[in-house]
């Protein structure tokens, strides 16, 4: 819940921080004085409440709807109209002479032998004043924290779309090779044939509504992979030696989905062959909050179309990783002339 507001979180609190930073060195809390006897304390809440007002209006408003949509002019007349406000707007209201008279019936000696300090340009007072300084802050942190927002959704919106590839990848082959198996299941009338729908129906389910969440249960994404080899088997004859194993324990861990699975799908597609005896290894190891995938084939399918030994799955789940799990994965693939070998570990936390 926290991931989905932390924006407008880290926003709010930038503009208290606008609003208090300035007052932590005031004069005030040197000299032991009351903020609120003092009009300098006054102007300078005005001051602050014009930045703060109008950071939030160029991160929600200005940053989405002119800047990113470049309509830079009209973003750019806007900046300067609210600078100018930002620096001209407090010195109307609570001018220099204000400041100054307070001060001198504060302190009629002192203020006496001190001139009052020359008005600087108007250009220059929109370069150099201190309130076209923090202007200039919460007009940058605006931009970048929105840019961000935007770089994150957009992160977003591609994994989502290369669930969706995975999802077109692994359904069409594996379906029909699976719909066949059932068939001859049911041509004999085999007893395991209820057994296999449902998984098939299980994997379906899974694959259609779980898998679109950004992460899902790690128990569920196993049952997932359980199916998917069970229902793999039932096409195999008994040349086929099937290691599959999982280890650990599995409790209230998350994982995104469908990341092992191009992996698990490349063991069936390249290490099959009908008429030599293989071995597919497949093991799963769980630790805490660490998971392990190791898998091992003999590269024995025979006449694969060149257009299906392109690994664009194994492609596609490295990308994702490194979206993901950045710097908290690692894989590594040994490729031979004769075998394939994966090992990848995620930290889930």
């Amino acid at each position: 819940m926290f991931k989905k507001y932390q924006q407008t979180v880290i926003a709010i609190v930038i503009s208290i921080l606008f609003f208090v930073i300035p007052f932590i060195n005031a004069p005030e809390l040197q000299n032991n004085d009351s903020f609120f006897n003092s009009l300098i304390f006054y102007k300078r809440c005005l001051e602050n409440l014009i930045i703060v007002l109008y950071f939030y209006l160029n991160y929600f408003l200005f940053v989405p709807y002119f800047y990113r949509k470049k309509r830079y002019i009209i973003f750019i007349i806007i900046t300067v109209f609210f600078l100018i406000i930002a620096v001209k707007v407090p010195d109307l209201i609570i001018t220099k002479n204000d400041i100054y008279n307070a001060l001198l019936a504060e302190n009629p000696g002192k203020m006496r032998r001190r001139m009052m300090p020359p008005r600087s340009p108007f250009l220059m007072e929109l370069l150099i004043d201190r309130n076209a300084y923090q202007f200039y802050l919460a007009l940058s942190i605006g931009i970048l924290l929105k840019n961000n927002q935007y770089i994150n959704v957009m992160k977003q919106d591609m994994l989502k779309s290369e669930v969706s590839y995975l999802k077109a990848q692994i359904n069409p082959h594996f379906l029909f090779n699976t719909l066949n198996s059932l068939y001859a299941l049911a041509l004999v009338k085999s007893d395991d044939t209820p057994n296999a729908i449902l998984k098939l129906s299980s994997i379906m389910r899974y694959v259609v509504t779980e898998s679109s969440q950004e992460k899902v249960a790690l128990k569920s994404e196993l049952n997932y992979i359980t199916d998917y080899i069970d229902l793999q088997k039932l096409r195999l004859t008994k040349n086929t030696n099937i290691d599959y194993k999982i280890n650990g324990n599995v409790n209230q861990q998350k994982i995104a989905p469908l990341l092992f699975i191009p992996i698990i799908e490349n063991c069936f597609k390249y290490g099959i062959n009908q008429t030599e005896r293989v071995v597919i290894k497949i093991h799963i190891t769980v630790s805490g909050n660490e998971i392990l995938l190791e898998t091992y084939n003999k590269k024995s399918a025979k006449n694969i179309n060149e257009l299906e030994k392109t690994e664009t799955g194994i492609i596609n789940t490295q990308k994702r990783l490194d979206i993901l799990y950045l710097n908290n994965y690692n894989l590594q693939i040994t490729d031979t002339l004769d075998d394939y070998k994966v090992q990848l570990k995620i930290n889930l936390k």
